[in-house]
């Protein structure tokens, strides 16, 4: 990974609809974020400061919107979604989605472009997360060739949807609800 990581800022257009400083209800609530120093890091690679830390050393996310009234979120992961070294699935899924789903979120859309690796291994935290969204989903838009491949060798894109008409939404140039319009209406082709 370049060193340059610390340019790629986690997308802000929908900043007057959504902030976390305001979200009593998001694990990152009142975390604070110095734009003077780079304290946030991809292992020992500097990243930009507005990334939020779940706890891994190799990935990092930023809650985009989240609607508590129709219980869904839009978050964007940033670095290398780590299994086999950190188990980054579990440390996303106890430090930042449960706390979502505690509060009545039941559908994600996970934005993955800045995912830059993927090592997976099979793991019961995909089922167990499965479980406690009940009718919920984890969608994740956006995956590079490389991640899907990776999920499917491993099994864990059986928890996710996923399909490239889902990645031709044109995310950044919509507002939150919009998105989650689109994705819900296309996973309606996709479910069984």
């Amino acid at each position: 990974m370049s060193k340059e990581l610390r340019h790629i800022e986690p997308f802000f257009g929908w900043l007057d609809h959504y902030s976390h400083d305001q979200d009593a209800k998001s694990p990152f609530h009142g975390v604070d974020h110095n734009l003077f120093e780079f304290d946030r890091r991809v292992y020992n690679v500097p990243a930009h400061p507005l990334w939020d830390d779940f706890g891994s050393e190799s990935l990092l996310v930023k809650i985009l919107f989240a609607d508590y009234r129709n219980g869904y979120a839009i978050l964007e992961l940033f670095g290398e979604w780590n299994d086999l070294y950190d188990n980054d699935f579990r440390l996303l899924a106890e430090n930042c989605l449960t706390y979502l789903i505690d509060n009545g979120i039941q559908q994600f859309i996970i934005i993955c472009e800045n995912v830059f690796h993927g090592y997976f291994e099979t793991d019961d935290y995909y089922q167990a997360l499965q479980e406690e969204l009940e009718d919920g989903w984890l969608c994740a838009i956006r995956l590079r060739e490389e991640l899907q491949e990776e999920m499917i060798k491993y099994g864990i894109n059986q928890y996710f949807f996923w399909s490239p008409m889902l990645d031709d939404v044109p995310w950044r140039t919509i507002k939150p609800p919009q998105l989650y319009a689109l994705v819900a209406s296309r996973l309606q082709n996709l479910l069984p």
